[in-house]
């Protein structure tokens, strides 16, 4: 119950000093207009579905990820500057509670960043969105969400011993647009970036939500893009477990955690 309270607690109080810096003021309310209005210049005379998929979709989705990659590296970088992460650390809450509470709170800004994507393509572009399955798109959705606060939590606890967080994050953000085919299909990609690609959750959960979007509903498609990001989701679980305790132990022994 005291976790539960201690989880519910970050979540609120994140997001209330999330929304408070600029910066992130930028990237849920001004980043997703960008990435929206790049999105429909490229497919502006495509068909619906493809204009659904490529640029609702894709430009939802970076809006998404940046507040999720925001999560995963500056949360932590910043409280090394504050000189706060060791307090955080030692705390009587387990520092993967506090973790997973920023990682939750910025993945509903993230999903906010998202619908206002949606909204200004309905209303500034006249773009239909078209849901032809609302209820399973909904499901795939959260689970969509649930899978990517792990691999969230994956790249937190990389970037928590790190010195140089913040340089990671910007090196990774918007690689991830391109190899995960949020704005066109992976295929174009060499075969050896479609191997990263298959690796990588984000690839697996914009596909699935594709499949569950589409007015012909293959269940094949989507029960392979379930089960990829099922596995990806458990198999970066069982490494995130193993980086925590690592992670506990080198700090713990060097206690340099918070040396910025």
């Amino acid at each position: 119950m005291m976790l539960a309270r201690s989880l519910l607690h970050t979540i609120l109080v994140h997001m209330k000093l999330s929304i408070a810096r600029p910066m992130f003021k930028f990237i849920i309310w001004i980043s997703p207009l960008f990435y929206s209005t790049l999105a429909i210049f490229i497919y502006g005379t495509q068909s619906t579905e493809t204009l659904f998929h490529y640029v609702v979709l894709g430009s939802g989705f970076m809006a998404l990820w940046s507040s999720i990659v925001f999560s995963s590296a500056s949360d932590v970088n910043r409280e090394r500057f504050y000189g706060t992460l060791e307090m955080i650390f030692i705390s009587p809450v387990p520092f993967a509670v506090t973790l997973i509470g920023k990682i939750f709170a910025n993945t509903l800004w993230g999903l906010v960043s998202m619908v206002l994507s949606f909204l200004y393509l309905k209303f500034v572009f006249r773009l239909d969105l078209v849901f032809h399955h609302p209820w399973l798109f909904l499901a795939a959705l959260a689970f969509v969400l649930a899978a990517l606060s792990v691999f969230s939590f994956f790249l937190a606890l990389s970037f928590t011993l790190s010195r140089q967080a913040e340089a990671l994050m910007n090196f990774i953000e918007y690689p991830i647009y391109l190899i995960c085919g949020f704005l066109f299909p992976i295929t174009y990609l060499p075969n050896w970036v479609q191997g990263i690609s298959y690796i990588l959750p984000p690839t697996w959960a914009i596909q699935l939500l594709r499949d569950v979007s589409a007015e012909k509903l293959s269940t094949n498609s989507v029960t392979i893009s379930f089960t990829a990001i099922a596995f990806l989701t458990a198999l970066y679980i069982i490494i995130g477990i193993y980086f925590y305790r690592l992670m506990d132990k080198k700090a713990r022994i060097s206690g340099k955690l918070g040396v910025y």
